[in-house]
């Protein structure tokens, strides 16, 4: 069969699904198609799944189209069966196979909707559109509420799963994502609940402060993967990507008090790097519905 040239890309996250149409040939997203809705991951699985079909339902899907859908781990992408319990989410959709339910009701062959991690989606997208050559190893992180990761050796991003890698004496998320700045908040000058984009208009001088140490962990977190790997490119996306100014320079410099030698990419695709990337896999699998 040939690679469809569009394709329905998917971003399932713990708080929403949203879908666009994805061109392949362009590695575009038609804004005018994207639907969002929040969606309550801690609810039934009547209501969840009730949300993700709504929103499916809308583009009207038919035997010539193909479904993309970037799922959070753990989560059995192949079969599309949701493993994911401990994670404060999507509980109650535990060992239920996604793929057949929405098939189901959506009118479909299961083989038309493929399942790819959240962060190798985003690293896909990105290196994609980015034009980053298949030959050069990659890895993805993206920095918000928790810490995303993915590596790319070849064609195809998978899941790197490093938020949970010991660091300091800890979980690696635990330095990494939102919390860190909330508590640095709440630390140094007893501002409660404080996300970082606030924490810069209140407090500028120490937000700067917390976003340089943040540079430094993230550059001396980085320092172990790179080396086992052999990285050669970073690809850096999430909400805290963009407050890059106020930590690339700290992180470039304890990767460099490392020795390494790394070239540094930001996301260019933003939210819709996911959802390009999760699209993409149906070029890698488009066999025909029987």
């Amino acid at each position: 069969m040939e690679v469809p040239v569009k394709v329905l890309g998917v971003d399932i996250g713990g708080s929403h699904i949203t879908a666009g149409w994805v061109d392949l040939h362009r590695l575009q997203l038609d804004q005018s198609s994207v639907i969002r809705r929040h969606v309550d991951s801690l609810g039934s699985k009547e209501h969840i799944l009730t949300a993700w079909l709504e929103v499916l339902a809308s583009f009207h899907l038919g035997r010539e189209d193909r479904i993309g859908i970037a799922m959070p781990a753990p989560f059995d992408y192949e079969a599309g069966i949701a493993l994911l319990k401990e994670q404060g989410k999507f509980r109650s959709l535990y060992a239920l196979n996604i793929k057949k339910l929405l098939a189901k009701d959506l009118g479909l062959h299961p083989s038309q909707i493929q399942f790819s991690n959240d962060a190798a989606s985003f690293l896909q997208g990105e290196a994609l559109y980015q034009e980053i050559p298949a030959i050069h190893r990659l890895i993805g992180i993206t920095l918000g509420t928790g810490l995303g990761s993915s590596y790319r050796f070849g064609e195809q991003a998978t899941d790197a799963a490093l938020w949970s890698a010991p660091f300091k004496g800890r979980h690696a998320e635990y330095y990494l994502g939102t919390e860190w700045f909330v508590r640095f908040a709440a630390e140094k000058c007893g501002l409660v609940g404080v996300v970082p984009k606030e924490f810069l208009k209140l407090e500028p001088e120490l937000a700067k402060e917390a976003f340089s140490e943040f540079g430094a962990n993230l550059g001396e977190f980085l320092a172990e993967p790179i080396r086992a790997h052999r990285i050669e490119q970073v690809v850096i996306g999430g909400n805290l990507a963009k407050g890059r100014s106020y930590f690339y320079p700290e992180m470039m410099q304890e990767l460099d008090r490392q020795h390494i030698r790394v070239t540094v990419h930001f996301s260019q695709l933003g939210e819709d790097a996911a959802l390009i990337g999760a699209a993409s896999k149906c070029r890698l699998s488009s066999t025909e519905p029987k």
